[in-house]
């Protein structure tokens, strides 16, 4: 009986010395646990990938809306201009047109025929008018038919320097601007927009002026300036559009 107990213990032991020598095994096999890591980190990567991908089609729908909006906007001031511009010559014609005369006696008759002619009304100069939207249409079509940024700058730049008394030049800083924004060339889209802004009260161009003010120095990290210029397009420009924008930056700040 001492011998079978004897056995028994020592088969116990030799049991518990073999089930402590034995490696440790995960349940998912060897390894699972790092290729269980390794399968996490690429669904992250995965999903930063994905991140990053709509980020850029974002970018790129609202560079597309914003040459839409600008494009749209361009078409709407030029048929206000044309239309202006008729009336200006309308009135013009009314003031210039003669007034009804008098029935004259054939004495007088003789001394009109007798009389030298009157000279012609000055026609307006159409060349240098024709010079002048061809210079606009010309750095406009650079930007929203071309894409040719660069070529932009300073056809905008020229044409402010030509024709400095034209209606369309705060359009053109307002472009110019824009341009210099998208290089990264704050300091100096700032003064662009600041020009537009003081100079340009009736522009239509001045709330996106202002506004694009508030994201230069969003991007220039005071957040101060930021908050006054956007409270300042939704003070001044309620319900614009730019008003909206300028409530989502301020909302992104807080």
């Amino acid at each position: 009986m001492k011998i079978k107990l004897a056995a028994i213990s020592m088969a116990a032991v030799l049991s518990t010395a073999t089930w402590a020598q034995a490696p440790v095994v995960s349940v998912g096999g060897s390894g699972s646990v790092n290729d269980r890591l390794a399968e996490l980190e690429r669904g992250f990567a995965a999903r930063s990938q994905a991140q990053i991908d709509q980020q850029r089609q974002l970018n790129a729908m609202q560079q597309e809306l914003s040459e839409l909006r600008g494009l749209l906007e361009e078409q709407s001031y030029r048929l206000e201009q044309v239309i202006e511009r008729q009336r200006s010559i309308l009135a013009a014609q009314q003031q210039a047109a003669p007034a009804p005369a008098a029935p004259a006696s054939s004495a007088q008759a003789s001394a009109a025929g007798d009389s030298a002619a009157p000279a012609p009304a000055a026609q307006p100069q159409a060349g240098a008018a024709s010079d002048e939207q061809a210079a606009y249409d010309n750095a406009v079509n650079l930007v929203l038919q071309d894409k040719d940024y660069d070529a932009a700058i300073p056809a905008f730049a020229r044409f402010i320097t030509q024709y400095p008394q034209s209606t369309y030049v705060p359009n053109a800083h307002y472009w110019l601007g824009q341009l210099l924004f998208a290089q990264k060339r704050f300091d100096q889209a700032k003064a662009q927009f600041a020009r537009v802004m003081e100079a340009y009260p009736q522009s239509n161009k001045r709330a996106d002026s202002i506004l694009k003010l508030g994201t230069i120095a969003r991007e220039q990290q005071d957040s101060a300036l930021a908050r006054q210029y956007f409270e300042q397009v939704l003070s001044e420009y309620g319900n614009s559009s730019a008003a909206r924008l300028a409530r989502e930056s301020l909302d992104s700040m807080n």
